[in-house]
């Protein structure tokens, strides 16, 4: 089990913060009216508190959009998928999609594949404007899962040692 350090403060750093405006002309064509949202920054840390807020929205809008967490670096020949179009030796991957509830802070753990990775946001089509604030988690992580492995393993130690003495 994961033990964190949830309620100290000093345990979390603001990490993107930002009110997005979108283009009101874009429902028209019924696309996204705020732009897909890039978090300027990589991230090293895995434990995210994402909170996503539009105070007017009606009530009967409860997903913000959906955050996702992407891996860079990836060695793909995208040529194969994409015939036609010059094939880079590397490719950036989509590893998570998280969804975000509309007007609250959640807390996100991902699986970490590399030290540092990148997210993006996507809002919901109809949404004109967004405040969007991402906070990641620096405190203390340990899994009680390890701490039971490491037990055994001492243990073990000690058993073959005695062993080694008859």
């Amino acid at each position: 089990m994961l033990n964190l350090n949830l309620s100290n403060a000093g345990s979390w750093r603001l990490v993107y913060s930002q009110l997005h405006v979108g283009n009101p002309e874009a429902r028209k064509t019924r696309s996204a009216m705020i732009d897909i949202i890039e978090i300027p920054v990589t991230i090293p840390g895995r434990i995210l508190a994402v909170g996503a807020s539009y105070i007017a929205a009606p009530p009967t809008w409860h997903v913000a959009g959906y955050f996702y967490q992407e891996v860079g670096g990836v060695a793909l020949d995208d040529a194969l998928v994409f015939p036609g179009v010059g094939g880079s030796p590397t490719a950036v991957l989509d590893a998570s999609k998280r969804r975000i509830v509309l007007n609250t802070i959640e807390m996100h753990v991902f699986t970490r594949f590399a030290t540092e990775h990148r997210y993006r946001f996507e809002a919901m089509r109809w949404i004109p404007r967004l405040t969007l604030v991402v906070w990641e988690y620096i405190g203390a992580e340990t899994d009680s899962t390890e701490d039971l492995l490491q037990t055994v393993r001492v243990d073990l130690a000690r058993v073959e040692f005695k062993v080694n003495q008859l």
